[in-house]
């Protein structure tokens, strides 16, 4: 018996699609939920055909206006960390707030379930991220940008904590 048999497994796939600054008209949130909501019930379907090891599915969407956005690359190599120059940010000048249309997808694979062949792994998440970057060309067309993130987990351990912070001036209600 591996020391791995029986450890949870997770198919997560996720995608942002990423409205340029310039776009200035408003967004209705109902056109945002109903984009969301024909992805979601789409890839939910995708998933009983496309892989079927599936036992459960966790799906999150959200509306994202991020107001800084840190996330930065460096290439470690002979123990120093060098800065890799974000392209991206060249196409997102002008006026404006950044918006994001962020949906992910979470597809448990029972624990004692058959081991899973990286090409399998593979061909569901293609097939996935293609169906759904061609369905939001159609419901969510201010988008200029995709981002697809495309991961396979083995829950070993999983250690999210939440932790309430002390109440002040700015985080409290009244």
């Amino acid at each position: 018996m591996s020391e791995t048999e029986g450890t949870p497994r997770a198919l997560r796939i996720g995608f942002e699609f990423h409205v340029p600054r310039a776009v200035r008209r408003n967004i209705h949130g109902a056109r945002v939920d109903r984009a969301l909501d024909t992805i979601t019930e789409r890839v939910l379907g995708l998933a009983a055909e496309d892989f079927p090891a599936a036992g459960k599915a966790f799906v999150r969407g959200e509306w994202v206006y991020p107001w800084t956005d840190r996330r930065q690359e460096y290439l470690l190599a002979d123990g120093k960390a060098e800065l890799v120059p974000d392209e991206d940010t060249v196409d997102e000048v002008g006026p404006g707030t950044p918006k994001a249309m962020r949906i992910s997808f979470e597809f448990e694979v029972p624990t004692g379930f058959r081991s899973i062949r990286a090409t399998e792994f593979n061909r569901v998440l293609d097939a996935i991220a293609e169906r759904v970057l061609g369905l939001v060309e159609g419901l969510f067309p201010w988008a200029s940008k995709a981002v697809v993130r495309k991961e396979w987990l083995y829950n070993w351990t999983d250690g999210r904590y939440e932790r309430p912070l002390a109440p002040n001036e700015f985080n409290t209600p009244g």
